[in-house]
């Protein structure tokens, strides 16, 4: 394993989430800091020729394209704004294919995920932001966009299948299940593409196995007292929701395993100019971590 991946799950158990928020801010402004030696290094490119860059590794026949997207990894090589990004983004789905790309939202760094619906236990479709990245916000903020209910792992969708992706969330407690859109991903030609961002750090799909599974996944879940939450819709309509237990913290998550998992080539990672890129099949990791699970494997370790 890489000293980068090493590094991330290091700082991922040792330190908090507003530790590492702190660390982020910092590290972003020594990035600026330094722009000029960067772009030296790298290179500097447009929104066309990243467009470009991404389509020669996309397949054709894809219904769904979900993206992962960090755009201040791109700074300071890429030499366009956000919203090009995004523009570029609904060009290479075009009309007849979906773009989806996720809406979640975790909470504060003092009260995170769990704990903060604790304490606020209310979701609104139209209100709660995106804490996915400004590409991801933008998105959210289109008016012919959909977002599916769920507290902390919402999904927004346009185009053909976006209805279906997002329609039934909230039916089920479980946030990465066959009724969320994660489960419609993976019965689609799904390509998940990450735009300056690992799959270690942000491959959700690995989860959808977990939550269709259920009991019958190797890794237990803790038993808690459900968290009861408030979803607003899109229509101000006012639903009642119980989030699902967290998977036993006697595990924890190295999702850099699953290369070893996947067929060879499944999953292309690459860099272009700076940028880490990849791009992998739903149904790909559905059917690998499915039949591992089935023999009691996983991508999980004893904590």
């Amino acid at each position: 394993m890489s000293l980068k991946k090493e590094a991330f799950y290091l700082l991922r158990r040792a330190t908090s989430r507003s530790m590492r928020q702190d660390l982020k801010s910092r590290l972003w402004r020594l990035r600026l800091k330094c722009a000029p030696l960067i772009r030296v290094w790298n290179g500097t490119f447009s929104t066309a020729e990243l467009e470009l860059e991404i389509r020669r590794h996309l397949p054709d026949d894809f219904d769904i394209l979900m993206v992962h997207c960090s755009y201040n990894s791109l700074i300071p090589m890429y030499r366009d704004d956000p919203g090009k990004l995004l523009k570029a983004l609904l060009r290479i789905t075009g009309p007849d294919r979906t773009l989806a790309m996720p809406a979640f939202f975790f909470g504060t760094p003092e009260k995170y995920h769990l704990d903060y619906y604790r304490a606020n236990p209310l979701f609104n479709v139209r209100r709660t932001p995106s804490q996915m990245g400004i590409a991801s916000e933008l998105f959210r903020h289109l008016s012919v966009v959909l977002r599916s209910l769920h507290p902390t792992h919402s999904v927004c969708a346009l185009g053909p299948l976006a209805e279906e992706l997002t329609r039934s969330h909230h039916l089920s407690s479980a946030e990465c299940g066959p009724l969320s859109p994660f489960g419609v991903m993976a019965r689609y030609k799904t390509v998940i593409l990450g735009v300056g961002t690992e799959y270690y750090r942000s491959l959700t799909q690995v989860h959808a196995i977990e939550d269709h599974m259920g009991p019958d996944f190797p890794i237990p879940r803790e038993c808690e007292e459900p968290i009861r939450v408030t979803l607003i819709d899109g229509a101000g309509r006012h639903i009642p929701y119980v989030m699902s237990p967290p998977l036993s913290r006697k595990f924890v998550l190295r999702i850099e395993r699953l290369t070893g998992f996947l067929p060879p080539g499944a999953l292309t990672v690459w860099k272009y100019k700076g940028v880490r890129l990849y791009c992998v099949e739903a149904s790909e990791i559905n059917r690998a971590l499915g039949a591992a699970a089935a023999s009691g494997k996983t991508l999980y370790i004893a904590a």
